[in-house]
């Protein structure tokens, strides 16, 4: 699909553009505006149709994507799994409108008061009405900016997360994995706005990106205080340190400060002055702490640079004064923790001044194709990034991912597979299908990952993370199925651990 410079124009000028962005499919472009035209993506949980679901009955009743109908009020309310009765196959629970608490009675072969078999310990609910647990399903709610100035996930992220959860042997205890999926804006408060319902309806919650979100919700109430599991991958610690029930699955931007300078030194970038340029919150301190101590420790001369990367009619008209500092300071490399609408802003006036060192930093959200295609675009193609994420590149996607995706796919469905890998291997370390009883076991686990990483969760340590991968951007490579240059290579043979 060709664009005229004008369209082009409008893209970069746009916040709005980053969720669409170039290089999407036209349908999948039209789509996602027609929706947020028509303001379709609702983020209180009420009156809205997931992706690939149904609504049920009562208007106010969410289907996450690739679920199935459900009538009731979910919002307020629980899903229960009614213990009692004989065993068989049949389900004829009921639900209610107004209570919101969906009931399953009569057979379940997880019954624990009837008369079937034994069960597995870890496939127990215990008798107990487990909140996301039905003898046919478990629910997880999953959080990430689909809109603002985060991580501009494409519409293709709808067809990518019940992908791996479509194989049969991907059943956890025999139940389809279903998920819950809702746009957080990339605002903490819409984050909690939607977190909130989530934990009332769902099994556990996942953080797929976006820092201040992830720790907005992971440390509100309705989550810490009703010990709701909370996955994600890792950000900061700030506020999240001793929580029994988060646990970051992958290394924290802290975490990675010295992987940053290895890949840097391996990767012949520039050593002599950086820019350490983080968002302005506290949950970036950390972060930024960690790496002006490596370069410290390194002898490498830097400025430290704080950057309001909130998401208003100003963020373009700062990132641009980032821009021209990056392009007047001398700077050979630049660490990069915010925003990748940031990025883009900052990047397309740095470039334009003349600008020729190299970006890089920790992952998890700038190796992604929307945030490579919209950059390359702003900096005609000079821009040079090399960043760490928890998972390798397109380049080394498997076989097996390939056929579940009818080799129709992108680096989203890539990194959603592996996400969905380690979630399916959480879930299976859980000592039974209660959140207690999940908690528990994943204290104690290593998840064998095969894309991500393994994370290793031992003696009280809920950041698992080991290591991660390096991609560089790559500006003159179409990615499968895309339109527009811009993609991310592994840019070297195996991760880097810590």
């Amino acid at each position: 699909m060709r664009r005229r410079p004008t369209t082009l124009l409008v893209a970069l000028l746009s916040v709005s553009a980053l969720t669409a962005g170039c290089g999407l499919k036209q349908e999948q472009y039209d789509a996602l505006k027609q929706n947020q035209q028509n303001g379709t993506v609702n983020t209180d949980g009420s009156g809205t149709t997931g992706v690939g679901g149904t609504t049920g009955g009562d208007t106010s009743g969410v289907t996450g994507i690739g679920g199935t109908s459900t009538t009731g009020d979910l919002t307020t309310g629980t899903t229960g799994i009614s213990t009692s009765g004989s065993s068989g196959s049949g389900t004829s629970g009921s639900t209610s409108g107004t209570s919101g608490t969906s009931g399953t009675s009569g057979s379940s072969g997880t019954s624990t008061t009837g008369t079937t078999g034994p069960v597995s310990s870890k496939c127990s609910t215990l008798g107990q009405n487990v909140v996301g647990v039905t003898p046919t399903q478990i629910r997880i709610g999953v959080h990430a900016p689909q809109t603002g100035t985060g991580a501009p996930f494409p519409p293709s992220f709808e067809a990518a997360v019940p992908l791996y959860w479509k194989d049969p042997a991907h059943k956890v205890c025999g139940r389809q994995v279903v998920i819950d999926f809702q746009d957080d804006k990339y605002t903490p408060q819409t984050a909690r706005d939607v977190c909130g319902p989530m934990s009332r309806r769902d099994f556990l919650v996942v953080g797929a990106a976006g820092t201040d979100q992830i720790q907005s919700c992971a440390t509100m109430p309705d989550i810490a205080k009703q010990g709701v599991p909370y996955l994600s991958a890792g950000v900061t610690t700030n506020g999240l340190t001793g929580l029994k029930h988060y646990f970051a699955t992958t290394l924290t931007y802290a975490q990675q400060a010295t992987l940053v300078l290895q890949n840097a030194r391996k990767q012949g970038l520039g050593l002599k002055k950086w820019a350490v340029i983080t968002s302005n919150t506290n949950n970036f301190k950390d972060a930024r702490q960690a790496m002006e101590n490596v370069l410290k420790s390194a002898g490498i001369k830097y400025d430290d640079i704080q950057v309001d990367a909130t998401n208003d009619n100003g963020i373009q008209g700062r990132a641009a004064n980032t821009g021209t500092k990056i392009a007047t300071g001398g700077y050979d490399t630049v660490f990069l923790d915010t925003s990748p609408g940031y990025f883009l802003y900052m990047s397309g006036t740095a470039s334009k001044q003349g600008f020729n060192g190299t970006y890089t930093g920790p992952g998890v959200t700038m190796t992604e194709v929307t945030v490579a295609q919209l950059v390359c675009t702003a900096t005609a193609g000079v821009v040079k990034a090399n960043f760490l994420a928890p998972y390798p590149g397109i380049d080394h996607a498997t076989p097996a991912f390939k056929k579940a995706a009818n080799n129709s796919y992108d680096d989203i469905y890539w990194s959603i597979w592996g996400l969905s890998e380690s979630l399916f291997n959480a879930l299976n370390a859980a000592d039974s299908l209660t959140r207690p009883g999940f908690i528990s076991g994943l204290s104690k686990a290593t998840l064998p990952n095969k894309v991500y990483p393994e994370s290793k969760f031992s003696g009280g340590n809920h950041f698992g993370g080991t290591g991660a991968w390096a991609q560089k951007m790559n500006c003159n490579e179409r990615e499968p199925n895309a339109n527009q240059n811009g993609a991310w290579d592994t840019a070297s043979p195996g991760p880097y651990y810590k």
